[in-house]
């Protein structure tokens, strides 16, 4: 398990999980192996999303990937051991609850993973369509209960109760729009799904940790950086590492 005072742990759905998250860039960002491997090495997480937006029938596991630098998750697997980790089945860059829902049935049928990281964006991509995520957890929890879904939506009270009456046992609620770097938006909508029973991460418009720290103070339990890893010259894990350390004054 990862070091508890870098990236403490908290649990849910009987798992065991880092409070910090990241992915590897958007489609923007082309990252190699390496440096998959030293932003691991410097996060210390245990939750990888797999990404899924090249998977398909004619793909198979090929189109399981990490980042979008053509990095696939089997040659990741032969690198470092995946015993500890979580590993998440990115449902990303899907516009319909159909697409999502699809998507996520085939890589459950190639991997067995049950925990998905499920969105359903509207077509600029960075911003949620709740009302399409709502019908793909509806029709996912219909038809493969074993799944654990934790959906992304926008800053919503009335949408972030609903999946919680849904079963989902995790919200990652958005502040502000993928890669906007505005922060939490609205910090009154934010702090009342906080109050929810199941825990909330922090996912989208993360500028640094003092957002991180803003969402811990409204009840976060968690945050997931991505963006702002690639918006400098320093190597994302040099981000990485400095977002983790201002994180320590309130994970500790």
């Amino acid at each position: 398990m990862p070091s508890n005072t870098i990236n403490p742990v908290f649990d849910v759905a009987g798992l065991r999980m880092t409070r910090i998250w990241h992915c590897f860039g958007n489609y923007m960002h082309k990252v190699d192996l390496d440096t998959v491997l030293n932003m691991l090495s410097a996060s210390k997480t245990n939750v990888l999303p797999i990404n899924t937006h090249l998977l398909d029938q004619a793909s198979g596991r090929s189109g399981l990937n990490i980042g979008f630098g053509g990095v696939q998750f089997d040659q990741l697997a032969e690198k470092i051991s995946m015993d500890e980790m979580v590993i998440m089945l990115n449902i990303n860059h899907q516009t319909s609850a159909q697409a999502a829902i699809d998507k996520t049935k085939l890589a459950y049928a190639l991997t067995g993973e049950r925990v998905v990281k499920l969105e359903v964006l509207n077509n600029d991509l960075r911003t949620s369509n709740n009302a399409e995520l709502i019908k793909a957890v509806k029709q996912l929890r219909k038809d493969l209960p074993e799944l654990i879904i934790m959906p992304l939506l926008h800053n919503d009270y009335e949408s972030a109760e609903t999946l919680v009456e849904l079963g989902c046992p995790l919200l990652r609620v958005m502040g502000s729009g993928i890669g906007d770097g505005l922060g939490i938006v609205d910090a009154n909508e934010f702090e009342r799904i906080c109050a929810l029973p199941v825990p909330v991460v922090l996912d989208g418009g993360v500028r640094g940790a003092e957002d991180y720290a803003h969402a811990h103070k409204l009840g976060a339990v968690g945050c997931l950086i991505n963006s702002a890893l690639f918006v400098e010259d320093a190597p994302p894990e040099q981000l990485l590492a400095k977002f983790l350390s201002g994180s320590q004054s309130f994970l500790n």
